[in-house]
């Protein structure tokens, strides 16, 4: 008696159906009902418990009812089909009934998302027993226990970057196993570190689309690629500086001398130069001139957009903290102490400003960085002037905490810098959430009350509690303390912001890439 496996497969897609739709209902709608439709906790809540209820009546009729059932195509298939059939057409109507009350909310289109949603749950009630049984039905009984095994074993492919996310997920019986793609180019060391209880030390994926941010293929007519360079450029990784090297690290050689390096800048990159310089058995002085490390990421503590990014920074700090490290917070460089640490060579990771450009009225704005740190407290209705990937990002965390935000773009597009999927999730976003967009607008002054700009609707003025502004960034000047380095002979590295402003990746990887130098 031999299983057959194609029929088996065919059966358990009926499973998958039904836990692809549980994973994307839990994850989802709860989400839609708290951002999109408001609701409270205690609705949204009920409303997210309604399934358990109906389940207790229909999974038991549904069952029963296949039971008693005969047509041409089996007892059950008429449930499963039907079923199936139902729940594929309201599925596609609840993103557009979301998309509908975001852009004009009524009480109307809110009784009409939940009726869309009852019948939904039905339909999926509908088949829930009838795919059970239907196993059964077409195994023989000493087979059954294998063709169970291969019905259930099911993976979740998705956005999981955490041990903790596996765990969860297998212990709700959602799946067997995770398979992990990006995750596994952030830090292939990911099983053995949780493995060994070393979870804190995995670098988790951003999700932010660096290692593959679409394809031509798919649509996407803004990559800086053609096919072909997308196909070399696939691989790298913003948090993980080893991917996609032009050379394997594996290889390289051990340092042949140890030497003392003093690193200018405890940001991202600051301390991943430290890390990499320390693990090639170097000694390590890091001077940060604030309280703490981090440098621009420590807005990831205020940002609730940006969890994923603060754990990195929060890993960067962790690895330099277990390392043989001396940090020295609160500690000014400056051209006459450089020389005074006793270092062999000095790695510049002092990062970057915002810039202040000339706009009339400037001195009534605030920069956009600031309103992390608490320097500035936002009014209610705020002009974010520059439309970059800084400004859409601030100003969409600005609006999801209850403000009204306007970003005001002279190019033709917003978050002109970035591409992809990423750019596309994040129009989408703020689209989403309400924010008004005013690309190919000039910024002609800002007052007091307001900004003056202009755009093909002519000259107007937007009134404004609070104007902000993100206008690009600057590298903070290191000619004088590189020229006094180099005059008392020190070696001398640049690194991240401080070549020129960038993001996170060139931090990293030009950080790593310097670190392996010291000792050379």
């Amino acid at each position: 008696m031999k299983l057959n496996s194609r029929r088996t497969i065919l059966v358990g897609l009926a499973f998958l159906s039904i836990c692809t739709f549980w994973q994307m209902y839990d994850s989802v709608m709860t989400l839609i009902l708290t951002d999109t439709f408001k609701l409270n906790e205690t609705f949204a809540g009920a409303i997210m418990a309604a399934d358990n209820v109906l389940a207790l009546f229909l999974l038991p009729f549904f069952g029963a009812l296949s039971d008693k059932t005969s047509t041409r195509i089996g007892r059950r298939m008429p449930f499963i089909v039907g079923g199936t059939a139902a729940a594929a057409i309201l599925m596609n109507l609840i993103p557009l009934l979301d998309d509908r009350y975001a852009a004009s909310p009524s009480t109307g289109t809110l009784v009409l998302f939940i009726i869309v949603l009852g019948l939904l749950l039905v339909s999926m009630g509908t088949y829930r027993s009838p795919a059970v049984a239907l196993m059964p039905d077409v195994t023989p009984k000493p087979l059954r226990s294998r063709a169970n095994a291969i019905i259930n074993l099911m993976g979740a492919v998705g956005g999981i970057n955490s041990p903790e996310l596996c765990e969860q997920a297998i212990a709700e019986g959602k799946i067997d196993f995770a398979i992990l793609g990006r995750q596994m180019l952030a830090d292939p060391e990911f099983a053995n570190k949780a493995k060994s209880g070393h979870e804190d030390q995995i670098r988790r994926c951003l999700r932010c689309y660096k290692c593959f941010p679409g394809s031509p293929e798919e649509g996407y007519d803004d990559l800086p690629f053609t096919s072909e360079e997308l196909a070399l450029y696939v691989g790298h990784c913003t948090i993980n500086p080893l991917a996609h090297l032009p050379f394997d690290p594996d290889t390289l050689a051990p340092a042949s001398k140890q030497e003392t390096v003093l690193i200018v800048g405890g940001g991202a990159a600051g301390m991943q130069a430290a890390i990499t310089a320390c693990d090639r058995g170097q000694k390590v002085i890091l001077a940060e001139q604030g309280p703490r490390l981090g440098g621009l990421l420590r807005f990831t503590d205020v940002d609730t957009d940006k969890p994923d990014l603060m754990n990195f920074k929060n890993l960067l700090v962790r690895e330099v903290e277990r390392r043989d490290i001396d940090v020295r917070l609160n500690t000014v460089i400056t051209p006459e102490n450089i020389t005074s640490f006793g270092a062999d060579g000095v790695i510049f990771a002092t990062g970057s400003l915002p810039s202040c450009p000339p706009v009339p009225g400037i001195g009534h704005a605030h920069k956009a960085m600031d309103m992390y740190d608490g320097k500035v407290k936002p009014g209610h209705k705020i002009v974010m002037v520059g439309g970059g990937l800084v400004g859409c990002e601030a100003g969409l965390f600005l609006q999801k905490t209850g403000h009204e935000v306007t970003v005001v773009e002279l190019l033709g597009r917003l978050a002109n810098e970035s591409f992809g999927m990423y750019r596309e999730a994040l129009i989408w976003e703020m689209e989403k959430c309400g924010m008004a967009m005013l690309p190919k607008t000039r910024c002609l002054e800002i007052t007091p009350t307001g900004v003056k700009v202009e755009n093909a609707d002519g000259v107007q003025t937007l009134e404004a509690d609070t104007v902000l502004f993100a206008l690009g960034m600057k590298s903070v000047d290191i000619a004088p303390l590189k020229s006094a380095a180099e005059a008392a002979g020190l070696k001398t590295w640049v690194i991240g912001d401080a070549i020129q402003p960038g993001k996170v990746d060139q931090a990293t990887r030009s950080a790593y890439l310097a670190g392996i130098e010291v000792g050379r």
